[in-house]
């Protein structure tokens, strides 16, 4: 099932909303003011469709929820009012209905969390041209119905959306303070205020307090994985706007699932950013011209054997064992070849900037910074492995050259 907005040819939706509410004109009345919902199922046919009005002081009313005959009873009509509960609860205080006074309309609607508020006595037959039967019943007043919305959330539903959040936001390199934060800000957003959680570098534990009483409690794991910044925003972004009142729970995954297809950078870019960052660092830290632009083309080669690796999704060890030694036999080959001298150092020192990882390792000294003492020093310790498996590399590779080639001029 999904549930669109409907914002454009709202009559084409009359002859279902005359289900509901069998004079055209009285449909009128709140049809251009009132936000539409549509509910469609597998086959792309429109089961149910409600129209909200909002007041703007905190209120708003269902004026019209209807559900084709033929497809009643199969939880078309409660589905599409969670959603709009749901997502009015960020907007509104208080939903209201209007509906018969027959048993089994306003059952169905308790059953949906409503009590009752009030009664507009002789609605129907001041309103209505024709007698409206309901069940056999003749309707003559309103019973009014009132839902408080800030408790239409349901409590597991928002836990698991802040969990997902932040296992996205911590997979793709975010801070330990920024997960947490994150997942705080969504809950208290949806009046998930008992949260404790537990984040580590590869793992986030989530528990909330129902209002029954229970705990509602659950473990993510999260293996460490490359950064990717751009997703790490755009999360920044979906929770801004979360807490801002602006997305609901259902919008919110939606948005979630589309946020981690972002994909990378196109190939030819980040071969080119390696290679620049290469070229740059090597330049900064005092090699020569020719040295930095040696730099520059090996970090461009070096890093089409890193995205290869990912790609065959190749161990981390080997792929920096590998790369150290990849940066060390071109330096040397180049360093051969070249007809002027070039200082073996710069070009290495500034090659091996690709590998280097240097988030992980900034993320580790602020969470230590944060007292987040075990996620730092979890995430210091593999940045510092990194650094030995690419210096094996390194080390394996000069130390084979200058045992062959009787020395090594730096």
């Amino acid at each position: 099932m999904k549930i669109y907005q409907i914002t454009e040819h709202k009559r084409y939706y009359l002859e279902l909303l005359l289900e509901a509410d069998p004079q055209e004109d009285m449909i009128e009345r709140y049809l251009d003011a009132g936000d539409m919902f549509a509910l469609y199922d597998d086959e792309d046919e429109a089961q149910a469709v409600c129209v909200v009005v909002r007041s703007g002081d905190g209120r708003c009313e269902l004026k019209n929820l209807a559900v084709r005959e033929e497809s009643r009873g199969k939880g078309y009509g409660s589905r599409l009012l969670k959603y709009v509960c749901e997502k009015y609860s960020y907007r509104c205080r208080t939903m209201y209905v209007g509906t018969g006074n027959v048993p089994g309309t306003v059952g169905f609607y308790e059953r949906c969390g409503f009590v009752h508020s009030h009664i507009a006595a002789g609605f129907f037959t001041e309103n209505y041209r024709e007698p409206l039967y309901d069940g056999g019943v003749r309707l003559t007043d309103m019973v009014y119905l009132k839902k408080d919305l800030t408790k239409a959330t349901d409590p597991k539903r928002a836990a698991d959306l802040a969990l997902e959040a932040g296992r996205i936001l911590l997979r793709n390199g975010g801070e330990i303070f920024r997960v947490e934060e994150t997942i705080c800000h969504i809950c208290r957003r949806f009046h998930v205020e008992n949260v404790d959680t537990f984040t580590l570098s590869h793992g986030i534990i989530i528990s909330v307090k129902l209002p029954d009483g229970d705990t509602y409690t659950r473990v993510k794991h999260i293996p460490l994985s490359s950064s990717h910044l751009e997703v790490v925003d755009a999360v920044n972004t979906l929770s801004r706007e979360i807490s801002a009142g602006k997305v609901g729970v259902d919008e919110a995954f939606e948005r979630l699932e589309e946020i981690e297809k972002i994909p990378p950078k196109k190939w030819y870019l980040q071969v080119l950013a390696a290679g620049m960052g290469s070229g740059c660092f090597g330049f900064l830290l005092q090699a020569g011209v020719l040295e930095s632009v040696m730099a520059f083309v090996i970090g461009c080669i070096l890093y089409l054997w890193v995205l290869l690796a990912k790609r065959h999704r190749m161990s981390k060890i080997l792929v920096n064992i590998a790369g150290g030694a990849f940066i060390t036999a071109q330096a040397l080959l180049i360093q051969r070849l070249f007809p002027m001298p070039l200082k073996l150092d710069g070009m290495i020192i500034g090659a091996i900037m690709p590998l280097v990882p240097g988030m992980a390792f900034t993320n580790a000294i602020r969470d230590i910074a944060d007292s987040d003492f075990l996620s730092g020093t979890v995430r210091m310790i593999d940045a510092l492995l990194v650094f030995v498996y690419i210096a094996i590399g390194v080390g394996f590779t000069l130390g084979v050259y200058s045992n062959t080639m009787g020395g090594i001029s730096l």
